[in-house]
């Protein structure tokens, strides 16, 4: 069950909370500010806090998966398996 809440944020907040969430992957601000509310309610919780920094890696990895440079670290990282 998940109870949905309003919020109501400054035109500057909004902004910067926006542009945050783009440049570190987020895939809305939604996303940022609930594992923003996360982190501060579990910062000691090793599970959670691993989710950040996941969630951030997986649009990243996903918008540069097609590029060479890439497919050619991948491949690289692959030799050594």
């Amino acid at each position: 069950m998940s109870t949905q809440i309003s919020l109501k944020l400054s035109n500057k907040m909004f902004d910067a909370a926006k542009n945050y969430s783009e440049m570190f992957g987020y895939d809305n601000l939604q996303d940022f500010i609930r594992e923003t509310i996360r982190e501060k309610l579990f910062e000691n919780d090793e599970k959670i806090s691993g989710k950040r920094t996941y969630l951030a890696s997986e649009k990243a990895l996903a918008r540069n998966w097609l590029l060479q440079e890439e497919e050619e670290a991948w491949e690289h990282l692959q030799k050594g398996i």
